[in-house]
């Protein structure tokens, strides 16, 4: 299949990238140099010129807790925009594949377990609440499409906490572990290592090239699921990724926790039932190497990495 990527230079994108290259699939990636997504015009000359087989939809404005507090309308906006615009496009071009991501933050805050069918059943967290209305559109549009056009093999995919090489490494508005390693980096020079909450929140990490892997996996299943939820292995406390991130660096001073700033959700576990039931014997990466792996990327990169929306 010829495989059109969005976003990527990103995060996701690039480890995408890396898995492509020993895919079958005709691989292209698109940046926004390519064509702005929130534009209808541009995105239908992307798809006019690349005629895609399929679609893997990773463009997103995203952020972690600081993100999503200072930027609730931006975040709506553009996600808004960059998700209608590329669906109603897979749609018109009559796309056979389409995997376009949604987010954890869909779900509804008192879930004690996030499972697929329960996306609707509730408000969406409030610190997130802008951001996670603007990914769930993701799942409507999908089955509005299915309901009115007939098509199959369209997924709103559902990834945990994502990290690794190529993040968004924003203090102030980055994901947790990008801006950890940031505020780590620059702490390893000044001694102050500062970190939001007490530390006990709970999240599922998936590192973002076992990502990759599952979505060319994905490309070869011949009935996609219209939701699926793909998140780490097991949870892990913000404090636990932490102490891992301060042997991996080797960070000799003490870890000052700021209680005064906002925790987000206490706990958002996950069920594996569908995904295991797509990739029985998947092998997920330790994360503790995983952690490494983007650190040390990260420390050779730098400064030279984005810091900032439009790096």
């Amino acid at each position: 299949m010829k495989v059109l990527v969005t976003g990527s230079n990103g995060l996701c994108g690039s480890a995408i990238y890396e898995e492509s290259l020993g895919s079958d699939h005709d691989f292209h990636f698109a940046t926004r140099s390519d064509g702005d997504l929130t534009k209808p015009e541009e995105v239908r000359d992307l798809f006019g010129r690349i005629k895609p087989d399929a679609v893997i939809h990773t463009a997103a404005k995203v952020g972690g807790i600081g993100g999503n507090e200072a930027m609730h309308a931006d975040f709506f906006y553009n996600n808004i925009l960059m998700n209608t615009n590329v669906i109603k496009n897979c749609i018109d071009f009559k796309i056979e594949k389409l995997l376009a991501f949604s987010s954890v933050c869909v779900f509804p805050d008192d879930l004690a377990l996030l499972e697929e069918h329960r996306m609707h059943d509730g408000p969406v967290f409030d610190s997130n609440f802008a951001y996670g209305y603007a990914k769930r559109m993701v799942d409507v549009y999908i089955r509005a499409a299915k309901r009115q056009y007939g098509v199959k093999n369209y997924c709103s995919l559902i990834p945990g906490n994502i990290f690794g090489k190529h993040d968004m490494y924003s203090i102030e508005h980055g994901h947790i572990i990008p801006a950890l390693m940031h505020k780590l980096l620059i702490g390893k020079e000044t001694g102050d290592f500062e970190v939001w909450g007490d530390g006990k929140s709970l999240r599922e990490f998936i590192y973002v090239n076992d990502l990759a892997k599952i979505l060319v996996g994905l490309l070869d299943k011949d009935d996609l699921p219209e939701r699926l939820i793909v998140s780490g292995e097991k949870e892990y406390s913000i404090k636990e990724i932490v102490d891992m991130l301060v042997d991996i660096a080797d960070f000799q001073q003490t870890v000052v926790w700021d209680t005064t700033k906002p925790n987000g959700q206490r706990t958002r576990p996950s069920s594996k039932e569908k995904f295991n039931g797509l990739f029985p014997d998947f092998e997920y990466s330790d994360v503790y190497e995983s952690l490494k792996t983007s650190w040390e990327w990260f420390k050779e990169a730098y400064p030279n990495v984005r810091t900032a929306y439009n790096d």
